[in-house]
């Protein structure tokens, strides 16, 4: 009886190595299946590595958030594996994305969003072997069918230009959005001994330079507001822009990470942005410009957030140049400042209107 049980634990044993070897393998281990040009719909995909779930909901993106539901992301164990010991995104690597709609925004312990019901499914995968030619080697799918309750079986890729021009743009590692994960952030390159849940510390896992400038500062540029540190200080004190015909004459609550979100807000547009806005420009010329003044809770000017365009071109966002103060007396009480923020491009980016959220023209 002992020697039966020695085998059988031999055997197990066994087979366990022969998985786990198989699973070491980058480029063998597979969680998808390609149909010549189309992918196969991934199955058990909840038994992945969950990451996060990001919600950009309509009523805080001016009714026309264009991702307005809920979205689980799920990765593969093997790539959040190889992630984990090298913080880079090996071949085959795939994330899935299940769409859930918002439900109510009431619930026993508070106001808030809370889950619907799943309307759809999206994936993503990186593969030069199978997408050579696209950016990064990563392409796009949706599984969803709009007007029906069924998935998709099958789903092609996406024309480029429809994903990768926003997050090549705008992700932090290699076409990802690991800014807006705690969980890759916390795994990236921590290494193949590492769990990072199970350790005692929670640090700040926020990537290093998300608010630093990421493009040089264009010099000696004759622009109505001047982009140096001080000068741009004096002028906001001043309320030099104050003078600009195009400003709401309300407050708003403040739908971004300015001072906090839901405080209020107050635009104002030099002529250069108002002009390029009416007349729907697809990008704004050198020198728009927008302030807009922060408020804390008690209706108290706190600070302000400053874009002033730099360039023709917008170049992703680095033809912006981003600024924000969080004193109405330290200038060096910077928040973001410089052209190429990262912070900063990441939410304007789905702006409409060359990285312009604001709406326009200005309720009366």
């Amino acid at each position: 009886m002992k020697k039966v049980s020695i085998l059988v634990v031999a055997v197990l044993l066994g087979i366990i190595t022969s998985c786990s070897e198989a699973a070491s393998s980058d480029d063998e281990v597979r969680y998808f299946t390609m149909d010549g040009d189309k992918l196969q719909r991934p199955t058990d995909y909840r038994k992945w590595v969950y990451v996060g779930t990001p919600t950009t909901p309509n009523d805080m993106n001016n009714g026309k958030a264009a991702f307005p539901e809920f979205h689980n992301v799920y990765i593969d164990p093997t790539s959040y594996k190889h992630w984990k010991a090298t913080g880079e995104w090996r071949e085959g690597t795939i994330l899935i994305k299940e769409l859930v709609s918002v439900g109510t925004k009431a619930a026993v312990s508070g106001n808030g969003y809370f889950m619907g019901d799943f309307i759809g499914l999206e994936a993503t995968i990186k593969s030069k072997k199978l997408f050579p030619n696209e950016p990064g080697n990563w392409s796009y799918f949706s599984f969803t069918n709009p007007g029906s309750k069924e998935l998709k079986n099958t789903a092609t890729a996406f024309n480029t230009n429809q994903c990768n021009s926003c997050h090549e743009g705008n992700a932090q590692d290699d076409f990802v959005f690991t800014q807006h994960y705690p969980v890759l952030r916390a795994a990236k390159g921590a290494g193949e001994g590492i769990t990072p849940e199970n350790t005692s510390s929670r640090p700040k896992t926020m990537i290093i330079g998300e608010w630093e400038p990421s493009a040089p500062t264009p010099e000696n540029l004759d622009l109505e507001i001047p982009l140096e540190k001080e000068a741009l200080f004096a002028y906001l004190k001043s309320g030099a822009y104050k003078e600009f015909k195009t400003q709401e004459k309300e407050k708003h609550p403040s739908t971004g990470p300015h001072t906090q979100v839901g405080l209020p807000v107050r635009v104002f547009m030099n002529d250069g942005i108002a002009n390029s806005l009416a007349s729907n420009r697809d990008e704004h010329p050198m020198g728009a410009s927008i302030v807009k003044e922060m408020f804390n809770k008690n209706g108290e000017l706190s600070g302000w957030a400053v874009m002033v365009k730099t360039q023709d071109g917008s170049d992703n966002g680095l033809g912006w140049f981003w600024y924000e103060v969080t004193s109405t007396e330290d200038s060096g009480a910077l928040a973001a400042m410089g052209n190429g923020v990262n912070g900063c491009i990441s939410c304007h980016q789905i702006g409409n209107r060359d990285m312009v959220r604001t709406s326009f023209p200005f309720q009366d």
